[in-house]
């Protein structure tokens, strides 16, 4: 019993003594506000203007297409057999006949006429036509969405090379193009 008064009274004794004067040998610490770390830079996203087109191969399903179609902001897009962007092509070559003709023209409001194929309502072209201007807006319909985009104006009579500049021009292009590519099997 006395070893354990004598333990029990050094514990005491040391907490006494110990614990009081343990703060005196360190110097108080005072940290400035921490600062926040700097903040990055915001990523600038500039919104796209004017509207875009994309159609390339989907590697593993040959014979397919993705497209792609976006106006500012939006955007739709899909997947289409060879055959569909065949008739793309089609349409396209349809439409881009038609606003260079002289055929359904408004004077003073525009006439707007739509051409599509009978059995693909996927995409079409509506040609708005007044004076001897021709606007071309070009619809792109998908399970993701529905999205008609202005893709150009020409001016009947004039040189093409304005009418190269349009996306009207571009869509035509890039469904050649994709259409050059590797024929599918079937």
């Amino acid at each position: 019993m006395g070893r354990e008064a004598l333990s029990g009274s050094l514990t005491w004794l040391l907490s006494a003594v110990l614990l009081p004067t343990s703060g005196f040998a360190q110097k108080p610490i005072h940290k400035p506000a921490q600062q926040p770390p700097p903040t990055p830079a915001p990523t600038v996203i500039v919104p796209q203007s004017g509207s875009s087109f994309f159609v390339g191969p989907v590697e593993a399903a040959p014979g397919t297409f993705s497209v792609l179609l976006s106006e500012g902001r939006e955007s739709v897009t899909g997947i289409f057999s060879y055959k569909q962007i065949e008739v793309f092509e089609a349409v396209l070559l349809a439409a881009k006949e038609f606003a260079q003709s002289d055929e359904a023209v408004g004077k003073t409001t525009p006439i707007i006429t739509r051409l599509m194929d009978q059995h693909e309502w996927s995409l079409f072209v509506d040609v708005s036509k007044k004076g001897d201007r021709s606007q071309y807006y070009v619809t792109l319909i998908t399970v993701s969405g529905k999205l008609t985009a202005a893709a150009g104006e020409i001016v009947r009579g004039k040189k093409e090379e304005e009418a190269k500049k349009t996306l009207f021009a571009d869509i035509l292009a890039k469904l050649k193009e994709a259409k050059a590519g590797p024929k599918p099997s079937n």
